[in-house]
């Protein structure tokens, strides 16, 4: 298999700017070693090309957390194939700058692929990171109105503690329902990962794919509730110029851009988004 050119020049090109600290994440559909396969052996001049790109392109792999393999195909042992094709990558500079980088690999139900949970920030600084904020998919919530009057009546104080009170109750309720969600997914999820994490046989196959089927199951109905609730919200709000409708049809949007990177000495940095096959 030969390297695509053009998907060549682009990592090579990134790569001459000496001033950029870039990372690549994904699926690179290409291993490093052959231990990183699980049976079938791989060509090893293939390897080769994509780890001499790598070093070419100074891009050196962050590590990962989780399980081994990102890629598994086949229900029956002697069929079944594992395999590290996703990973993430970054030359000096981009490490330098986040050295608390985590790459985890996540436990999944619907695709082949792991999802990969790239972390760059440390837990201290996530526990810091305290600020208020109103969630949109709590006025989904049919007990919300209920929640906010019940909070609002048993505040005792002036308005703006009325408001602080308010706040503090609405985290904690919103709380609530998302332990109560976890809840519902922790075991069968707990078991996934057991039963991925285990060598493959005909009984762990089957209950592999048993598990997967009935978390499927669960997240379907999870999100045919969330689509239910969204449309009768549309129903009852598109006519009307109302702030509320407005943030929900924004929010999703504004929340998946990044406008700029900057660095520790406040130098925007540029943003680059890969995906690279071999």
């Amino acid at each position: 298999m030969v390297l695509k050119v053009t998907q060549k020049v682009v990592l090579k090109s990134l790569a001459t700017d000496v001033e950029t600290s870039w990372f690549v994440c994904g699926d690179f559909n290409e291993i490093m070693y052959g231990f990183k396969k699980k049976r079938l052996l791989r060509d090893e001049r293939r390897m080769e090309l994509f780890r001499r790109t790598l070093e070419e392109c100074q891009l050196n792999d962050v590590g990962f957390d989780g399980s081994w393999f990102t890629w598994e195909r086949g229900n029956l042992p002697e069929t079944n194939i594992q395999e590290q094709l996703d990973r993430g990558v970054a030359n000096t500079d981009w490490i330098n700058m986040f050295p608390e980088v985590k790459v985890q690999h996540l436990v999944h139900s619907f695709s082949d692929h792991c999802p990969l949970l790239i972390n760059t920030r440390r837990y201290e600084e996530r526990l810091r990171n305290n600020n208020f904020k109103f969630e949109a998919w709590w006025s989904l919530e049919e007990s919300f109105i209920i929640e906010v009057k019940s909070l609002w009546e048993k505040s005792s104080g002036e308005l703006l503690q009325k408001l602080e009170d308010l706040k503090e109750g609405l985290k904690k309720w919103g709380g609530k329902i998302q332990i109560n969600r976890k809840k519902t997914r922790q075991i069968p999820t707990e078991k996934l990962v057991e039963l991925a994490e285990a060598e493959r046989d005909d009984n762990n196959l089957a209950e592999l794919t048993g598990t997967k089927i009935n978390l499927n199951f669960d997240i379907e109905k999870d999100e045919c509730y969330w689509k239910q609730r969204a449309r009768i919200n549309w129903l009852k709000f598109e006519d009307k110029n109302t702030t509320f409708f407005h943030s929900q049809a924004s929010q999703r949007r504004r929340k998946n851009i990044i406008h700029k990177l900057e660095n520790e000495n406040g130098r925007e940095m540029v943003s680059l988004y890969v995906t690279a096959r071999f």
